[in-house]
């Protein structure tokens, strides 16, 4: 509004005046400016005590109501963007050895994996998305590889819905529900402090015991995200309880840990993290063995250890901690364990069903109960009135739905193209007429894994890459015909590359849950990552000689 011919100062107060009113819910701020003055006068003890406070406030609004709509702006463009992308590879003439639908398939993806990496619209919405532009593709494309009449939305939509009922899924969408169950108990903090209260005070041993806790955590809160989220606020306790800024030595040390041992331990274990089960999937789709719970601890969760181990010597040795003995470190976890009281009836009922759940995952060879129909069980029992922890409709509540519907959506592209032909056609193209079918197996493996290095910087988020690349490797290894080829080692080494990197917090969820504490910086981070990294990738190859040929994992 404009203030007519008055001084600065006037216009000033009669702005103030008008964001008093506008407080007030007085949106129908009348412009007479004799009302305004009459207003200003009224609260001129406000405008003239406040004026600094609202100059900062109302710049800090128009900062960031510039940003939003700037953000805004780029996130319409880049799905503009996206939709061009898709139509012009539509549009496109067909290539040699691509059916229509395995083109349109692609072309779906194309927009939706740009969605993942751009983060142009909320992973939901881009799975709803994903399962609508499915039906269109496959609907309106020949129902053989050879043309014909078309296949009709009728038909398409079972198939665009094939994720939702998927072992897989079915998995990642029980895991997240016993996650949410079991946080809401208090259980994990119970089990996060009763550890860090074992290795004591000594800043060594304090790391030590925040890598003890993880690996704990892993075994019953099958979610990453739900794990940092414990880890991160115990860590900041410990930090302020020292009297140490969190940017301190140690604190940037703890948060780091906090962020990255989520996602390293979560791959050690087939329940541990959501892509695992997906991968699973993928992996007995194009006909591998089956991998049940024992079978994927045995072949990554030594891996996981060692990496650990040299995960904590690096973060001991980058960062000179102030202190040896942390002073207040003890006195803080006692405190903290002894405001919780004795065990609650919901986490002794917690307990007792994850322990159940975790035999029953253990033994599933003598059973032969499918694992994620055992976790369907264990959600079962969580939620059973005068059983279990927990209600359905708080469950409902807790319950992190866009992951669930991502992890569907994602499947059933997955799963259209490997049944069009989309995933054989992109591995031909990105592996086979790059030379890569020459290579022996280890320099195949190693430059595959070298690929996906690179490919992981791309995506903010690990379910989303292991989704978009893990067809197209699976439908490149199965396409060489080579019975010596180690297909399940080198998509267990995909995965194990896609969840241990941790350079920049942006490309992993409990990073970023550690970073908004505010304690390290992202050069912080690659002063740990990146030697982090040379230590994957040499223990990778490590383990392709040594324990991965013991255990019939490589050839």
């Amino acid at each position: 509004m404009a203030c007519g011919p008055r001084t600065a100062s006037w216009c000033w107060e009669r702005q103030a005046a008008e964001q008093v009113l506008l407080a007030r819910g007085n949106l129908a701020l009348n412009s007479d400016e004799d009302q305004t003055a009459t207003i200003i006068k009224k609260h001129r003890h406000f405008v003239g005590d406040q004026e600094s406070k609202w100059r900062i406030r109302m710049s800090t609004l128009v900062h960031a109501a510039s940003e939003t709509n700037g953000a805004s702006t780029r996130k319409f463009l880049t799905v503009l963007i996206g939709l061009a992308i898709m139509v012009a590879i539509i549009m496109a003439p067909s290539p040699a050895g691509l059916s229509p639908a395995g083109q349109r398939v692609i072309a779906v993806m194309a927009f939706v994996v740009l969605m993942w990496i751009t983060e142009g619209i909320p992973y939901g919405v881009s799975a709803v998305a994903l399962v609508f532009l499915l039906i269109l593709a496959l609907g309106f494309s020949p129902a053989g590889n050879d043309g014909g009449a078309i296949l009709g939305t009728a038909k398409a939509i079972p198939l665009a819905l094939s994720g939702f009922s998927n072992s897989g899924w079915l998995f990642v969408a029980a895991g997240l529900a016993m996650a949410a169950a079991i946080t809401s108990t208090g259980l994990e903090k119970r089990v996060a402090y009763l550890i860090l209260k074992l290795v004591g005070a000594n800043t060594h041993a304090i790391m030590f015991g925040i890598i003890l806790t993880a690996f704990a955590l892993t075994f019953f809160i099958p979610s990453v995200i739900a794990r940092a989220a414990t880890l991160v606020p115990i860590v900041i306790g410990l930090t302020e309880a020292f009297g140490l800024p969190r940017s301190s030595q140690i604190g940037k040390a703890m948060l780091l840990l906090a962020g990255i041992l989520p996602s390293v331990t979560g791959v050690g274990v087939l329940t541990g993290a959501a892509p695992n089960p997906v991968m699973v999937n993928f992996l007995t789709g194009a006909g591998q063995p089956q991998l049940g719970y024992v079978d994927w601890l045995t072949y990554l969760f030594p891996y996981t250890v060692v990496f650990s181990i040299g995960l904590y010597f690096l973060a001991t040795r980058l960062f000179k901690f102030e202190f040896t003995e942390l002073p207040g470190g003890s006195d803080y976890i006692a405190a903290r364990v002894a405001e919780l009281g004795p065990m609650s009836t919901a986490e002794k009922r917690a307990s007792f069903i994850m322990a159940l759940t975790i035999v029953l995952w253990a033994t599933d060879k003598v059973h032969h109960v499918e694992s994620s129909a055992i976790s369907v069980l264990c959600v079962l029992l969580l939620v059973m009135p005068g059983v279990g922890v927990t209600t359905c409709n708080d469950l409902y509540k807790r319950i992190d739905w866009n992951s669930i519907l991502l992890f569907g959506a994602g499947i059933s592209m997955a799963e259209m193209l490997t049944r069009t032909g989309g995933a054989a056609w992109l591995s031909e193209v990105a592996f086979v007429e790059s030379g890569m079918a020459g290579l022996s197996v280890t320099a195949l493996a190693i430059k595959i894994f070298v690929v996906v290095f690179f490919v992981r910087f791309c995506f903010t988020s690990i379910t989303s890459c292991l989704t978009a690349i893990t067809p197209a490797i699976i439908g490149f290894l199965v396409s060489l015909h080579n019975p010596d080829l180690p297909i399940v080692g080198i998509v267990l080494g995909v995965a194990l590359i896609a969840q241990c990197l941790s350079i920049i917090p942006v490309t992993s969820a409990p990073a970023m849950i550690a970073y908004g504490a505010g304690g390290f910086t992202t050069r912080d981070m690659m002063r740990l990552g990146l030697p982090l990294a040379a230590i994957m990738y040499g223990l990778i190859v490590l383990f392709m000689f040594t324990y991965w040929p013991l255990v019939g994992l490589w050839k």
